[in-house]
Formats: C-alpha cells, sequence, structure tokens
C-alpha cells in the first residue's frame, strides 16, 4: 500500500513518487500486482461469488485515514455488504478514481459520472461512485430507504473512509 496525499510535492518530488509506487508494485507480491477485473454491471453467478461479503460500518471505521487530505490507494478488492440507498444517482466528479484505478492497472475500467448514498447505520452517510451501466437499473427498479446487496470495489481510502465503486446491486 502506498499513500498519496494532497500535500504540495515539486517536479522531482512527484516524480520520485511515481518511481517508487511503480518499484513497489513491480516488487509487490503476485497477490498485490495481479490486474484486478472489473465485474460488468449485471453481476451475476461466478462474478457474484468472487465478491467478499462485508460489513460497511466496520469498513467505514477500519477504513478512515488519519490525516485529512490523504489517501491511499491499492489494488481494488471486489466486495459486497447491505446497505440502505439514501440519495439516488446524481453527478459526481470521477477525475481522481480513474487516475487511482488506471495508476493501479486496472483494464478496461467503467464509466463513472455519478454517485449514490448510503446508510449503512454510521453516525453519517457514505457516498460511493456508481457504474454508468448500473445507473439506469437503479434509477427504474429502487427506492430511496430500500434495502440492497450492493457489489463494489474498493479503490483507495480517505478521511472519509473507504471510496467505492458500485458494479451492480440486487434486493
Amino acid at each position: 500500500m502506498f499513500s498519496i496525499s494532497s500535500f504540495p510535492l515539486s517536479p522531482v518530488q512527484s516524480i520520485g513518487a511515481t518511481l517508487l509506487g511503480l518499484a513497489l508494485l513491480v516488487l509487490a507480491p503476485s497477490g498485490l500486482a495481479a490486474e484486478p477485473k472489473v465485474a460488468p454491471s449485471t453481476a451475476s453467478g461466478d462474478a457474484i461469488n468472487s465478491y467478499k461479503e462485508v460489513s460497511l460500518q466496520d469498513l467505514v471505521s477500519k477504513s478512515k485515514t488519519e490525516i485529512p487530505g490523504q489517501r491511499i490507494i491499492f489494488a481494488p478488492s471486489a466486495i459486497s455488504f447491505r446497505a440502505r440507498l439514501s440519495a439516488m444517482p446524481s453527478p459526481q466528479k470521477a477525475e481522481y478514481l480513474m487516475s487511482a484505478m488506471a495508476m493501479m492497472k486496472v483494464p478496461s475500467p467503467p464509466k463513472v459520472n455519478q454517485r449514490i448514498g448510503l446508510d449503512y447505520g454510521g453516525e453519517k452517510g457514505l457516498a460511493a461512485y456508481i457504474d454508468d451501466a448500473v445507473v439506469e437499473r437503479l434509477n427504474k427498479s429502487a427506492k430511496i430507504g430500500q434495502s440492497l446487496t450492493f457489489y463494489a470495489f474498493h479503490v483507495y481510502n480517505n478521511n472519509r473512509g473507504p471510496a467505492l465503486l458500485i458494479t451492480s446491486f440486487h434486493e
């Protein structure tokens, strides 16, 4: 795991950090360097079975970074969890998410332009990125307050918790 923070770096420091990150990827055990697969937006069969079921409340509490603005990027992991939908899809910039996935060499990353709100029983809700291919189905079949099982990739951590990319859901 390595950290990318929002503190300004000189060009030399930026190049050094990039080279260090690449060196860590090359030297990482095969489990870390493996190219994660992005599941289809209709995640079914074997794809769903490969998602590790987690408690979103536990994940949020364990994923918060201590330094505001700090982000810790790692190879995305496939997870599933139950949560209530607290906000329907709305526009969201996703440049950092896409950069993180490119840095981790995610093949064929999905298009992401929106987010949803999740209520997981914590102090605050959690915003999660959502694959554009899933947005229409969510808009048609889900309602605010409905409990759903979500399938997502945990891409990085920040001071608010995990950055998740929703790839599918079901009741």
